[in-house]
C-alpha cells in the first residue's frame, strides 16, 4: 500500500498509512515479545547461567522493554514514521507488558492483590473509553497524569523486581501506595475528560439535531 501523508501543524510530515514494518513498530512489538519472558522468569525462578540471580535477568529485560517505549516514539518523531498502526499498538504493548507483570508480582507475593485490581481496573475503564472514542471518531490522547502513572508503574515494577527482599519494607510499600494512588487518580481524570470530550460531544450533537 502506498504511503499517504499530511503536514502537521508544526510542518512535519506524518505518515497515516504505509508499510507497518518499520523501526518504531519493531520496538513496540519487541516489548510484547519480551513481556512473557520476564513473567516466566519471575514466576518459575529458574537457575540462570553463571549463577546470575534470576531477578537481575528479569530486571534487565524489563528495563530494556521499558526503554523500547521511549525508543519507538523517538524514532517515529525523528524519522516522520508516526502511523495509525503505531499509535494503536503502543498502548496495547504497554498493557501487555505491565498488566501481566503486576499479576505475576502478586502471584509471587511481592505486591498486594488490591494494587493489581486498581491497576487492571483503571486500564479496563480507560480501554473502554478509548474504544468508545474511536467508534465515534473522537481522538483521546493520553493526559499528563497518565504519563506520570506509567512512569511510576515502571519504577515500582523495576524496584520490586531488582529488590524483592525489600518488597515489604516501608520505602517500597510507600512507592507502591503512591503508584496505586496516582493510577487511581489518572483513571478518575480520564473518566471526567471522557464525560466532556467523548460522551459530552455526543450529547451536544444530539441537542443540536433537536434544534431544527
Amino acid at each position: 500500500m502506498p504511503e499517504q501523508s499530511v503536514k502537521s501543524k508544526k510542518g512535519k510530515t506524518v505518515v497515516l498509512q504505509g508499510k507497518w514494518l518499520n523501526v518504531p513498530n519493531m520496538f513496540t512489538l519487541s516489548r510484547v515479545l519480551i513481556a512473557p519472558v520476564i513473567i516466566a522468569i519471575m514466576v518459575t525462578e529458574p537457575r540462570m547461567p553463571f549463577g546470575i540471580p534470576y531477578n537481575i535477568v528479569a530486571g534487565v529485560l524489563f528495563i530494556i522493554a521499558a526503554l523500547t517505549d521511549k525508543a519507538d516514539g523517538y524514532f517515529a518523531r525523528k524519522h516522520s514514521l508516526a502511523s495509525k498502526l503505531g499509535a494503536t499498538l503502543d498502548p496495547i504493548a504497554d498493557k501487555l507488558l505491565m498488566l501481566p507483570l503486576f499479576v505475576a508480582l502478586w502471584y509471587v507475593e511481592l505486591i498486594p492483590l488490591w494494587v493489581v485490581l486498581v491497576v487492571c481496573g483503571r486500564d479496563l475503564v480507560v480501554s473502554v473509553i478509548r474504544l468508545e472514542g474511536v467508534r465515534k471518531g473522537i481522538a483521546f490522547p493520553a493526559s499528563w497524569s497518565g504519563k506520570i502513572k506509567m512512569f511510576l508503574q515502571s519504577l515500582t515494577a523495576a524496584v520490586i523486581i531488582f529488590l524483592p527482599q525489600y518488597a515489604d519494607g516501608v520505602p517500597v510499600r510507600a512507592l507502591v501506595y503512591l503508584m496505586a494512588a496516582v493510577t487511581l487518580y489518572s483513571g478518575i481524570i480520564y473518566v471526567i475528560r471522557a464525560r466532556t470530550e467523548v460522551f459530552g460531544a455526543v450529547e451536544r450533537s444530539a441537542a443540536a439535531d433537536g434544534e431544527d
